[in-house]
């Protein structure tokens, strides 16, 4: 029985990415390694619709991508508003402060998003440096309305630089780093590019490199974009080794979606997260978040079904979900439906899902569930 990884990150690799990342590893000063970085930067800024932005690929995880996000764009004593709707919003808090600089946070309820209204009239009243906004929160599953915040904050407060975590939206979720007028953005290989963890994604505009030159100094040294650029711009060069298999498994993935087309891709994901939450709000599970992402979802498990009870059964069928985080924690379960996963996947999953609700002695009604899956 295959094990079905639903967790919203990592996710499920297929078979033509793990025979990239198994490949010989080469020196990666190698004319050849230079040309599948290279290849992998240039489709990385297609990704993020980042034609004028300048590309990163640096081996570690997501929030290596919001430490070098910050460090590279707030001095000291510094002011950042965080827009936060869940746990990874949270995460911007206690990097601001690690940094030194003075944080506000604008915090919306589990499945909510901050009221415009309410961040337009804090930029009003206050001066802030840099603005971060979670895309996509994998917390609660909720997403941000990026362009609508973005354009508001260029009329009301225009020299605020705008930072996205896109770690669980990009790819599943259009971006538009350019004509939304984007800062800083950055992204994980392990969600819906289907690579396995290892590797942060990031672009910088302009004027957040202009921002960085500026600075005296900046508190990290391997996350200091100014000794990364060099490697970028010509990846012969030197600064750190870089994690040439995952590179490799990266520029594969990239080359797979860019062929799929990033509309279908982006499509993918919208009719898949539809399927899902179609069937199992059927049979009484309740969806979290009232601005759902595409790429997972969050369930409130209806009456009688206890959370570590039903993700053991469902894990002991070969079907592995993630608990919830925060105050959602025991309430609810966490659904990956993102990158390399198929619909005939998750119609295995959810048809394992009904039993171990039956298992657990709640009644549902299988048939409903499934046609409410293949009809959406």
């Amino acid at each position: 029985m295959k094990e079905l990884l639903l967790i919203p990150g990592p996710t499920p690799v297929s078979e033509e990415v793990l025979s990239a990342l198994s490949k010989e590893t080469m020196a990666h000063t190698d004319d050849r390694f230079a040309s599948i970085m290279t290849s992998a930067l240039d489709k990385t800024r297609k990704l993020f619709g980042a034609e004028k932005g300048f590309p990163f690929i640096i081996a570690g995880s997501g929030t290596l991508g919001m430490e070098m996000a910050l460090t590279n764009i707030l001095n000291e004593g510094e002011n950042l508003l965080v827009l936060s709707h869940g746990f990874f919003g949270d995460r911007f808090v206690d990097i601001g402060k690690t940094i030194g600089v003075n944080v506000e946070v604008l915090k919306a309820p589990a499945g909510e998003t901050v009221p415009l209204t309410s961040i337009e009239s804090t930029l009003r009243k206050h001066h802030f440096h840099a603005l971060t906004i979670t895309h996509v929160d994998t917390s609660t599953g909720t997403l941000a309305d990026v362009e609508t915040i973005a354009n508001m904050i260029h009329e009301v407060s225009p020299e605020t630089l705008i930072v996205v975590d896109g770690v669980c939206a990009t790819g599943g979720v259009e971006q538009k780093f350019d004509k939304w007028g984007i800062d800083v953005i950055f992204t994980g290989s392990q969600k819906a590019l289907g690579v396995p963890p290892g590797l942060t994604l990031l672009a910088f505009s302009e004027r957040a490199i202009e921002k960085r030159k500026s600075m005296a100094k900046v508190r990290t040294y391997y996350g200091d974009i100014l000794r990364w650029m060099p490697v970028m711009e010509d990846p012969h060069k030197y600064f750190a080794t870089p994690a040439v298999n995952m590179v490799y498994a990266l520029e594969k993935s990239l080359s797979i979606i860019t062929e799929f087309g990033l509309p279908a891709y982006y499509e993918k994901h919208t009719r898949m997260a539809a399927k899902v939450r179609a069937a199992l709000t059927t049979v009484g599970f309740e969806l979290v978040s009232k601005h759902p992402a595409p790429t997972l979802s969050v369930f409130k498990y209806p009456d009688g079904i206890e959370d570590a009870a039903f993700r053991s059964k469902l894990s002991v069928k070969g079907v592995i979900v993630a608990s919830a985080l925060a105050e959602l924690q025991g309430k609810a379960f966490r659904m990956g439906h993102m990158g390399s996963v198929t619909e005939d996947e998750l119609l295995v999953a959810l048809k394992r899902m009904l039993e171990v609700c039956q298992e657990l002695g709640v009644k549902v009604d299988k048939g409903q569930a499934l046609n409410a899956f293949l009809e959406a």
